[in-house]
C-alpha cells in the first residue's frame, strides 16, 4: 500500500508557499480556515486505521470488523463532502482573483512601461549632450581664433581687464 504521508506534505507546502511574502496579499484574501488541519488530520487519522486493517488482514489473516470499515467509510464520505464544500467557496473566489491579479498585472506592465521610457530618455539626453559637447570642443578654436582677431583689429572695445563673452566661453571649453 502507497505510503500516504507524502500527500499530507504536499498539502502543507501550500501553507508555506501562501505565507511568502510575495504572495501576502493573496494570503489575505484567501481565507485558511482550522477547518483545513482538521480535516488534515482526520483524513491521516482514516489512513493510519486504513492501513492497521490492511496490515491485520494481510499480515494477521484476522477478521475485520465490518462495523469499524462502515464508521471509515462514513466518516470519509463526510470529509468529501466537507472538502467539495471548501472547494466550492474557494472556487467563487476565482472571479475576484482573476480581477486582482489582472490589476496587479496592469499595474505592473504600466510601471515597466514608464521606467523603460524615462531610461530612453535620459539615454536620449545624454547622447544629445554627448554630440553638443563634441560640436562645442569642435568650434571652440575657430571661435577663439576669431575673438583675438576682433580684439587685434577693433582694441577700444577690449578695456584691459574685460573678456568678452565669447572669449570667456572659449577659455573655458579649450
Amino acid at each position: 500500500m502507497p505510503d500516504c504521508r507524502s500527500a499530507n506534505r504536499d498539502v502543507s507546502q501550500t501553507s508555506v508557499n501562501l505565507n511568502d511574502p510575495d504572495t501576502a496579499q493573496t494570503a489575505k484574501n484567501i481565507k485558511q480556515p482550522q477547518e483545513k488541519e482538521t480535516l488534515q488530520t482526520e483524513i491521516q487519522n482514516l489512513k493510519d486505521q486504513v492501513q492497521e486493517l490492511h496490515r491485520d488482514l494481510t499480515k494477521h489473516h484476522s477478521i475485520i470488523n465490518t462495523e469499524k470499515m462502515g464508521e471509515i467509510m462514513e466518516r470519509s464520505l463526510n470529509i468529501n463532502s466537507q472538502i467539495a464544500s471548501q472547494h466550492s467557496t474557494v472556487e467563487t473566489m476565482r472571479v475576484m482573483f482573476e480581477e486582482i491579479w489582472e490589476e496587479t498585472f496592469q499595474r505592473v506592465t504600466n510601471e515597466q512601461e514608464i521606467y523603460e521610457a524615462q531610461l530612453h530618455d535620459l539615454l536620449q539626453l545624454k547622447q544629445e549632450n554627448s554630440y553638443l559637447t563634441t560640436i562645442t570642443r569642435q568650434i571652440s578654436p575657430y571661435i577663439l581664433s576669431i575673438a583675438k582677431v576682433k580684439e587685434r583689429l577693433e582694441p577700444r572695445c577690449c578695456i584691459k581687464g574685460y573678456i568678452t563673452p565669447i572669449l570667456s566661453i572659449c577659455c573655458h571649453i579649450g
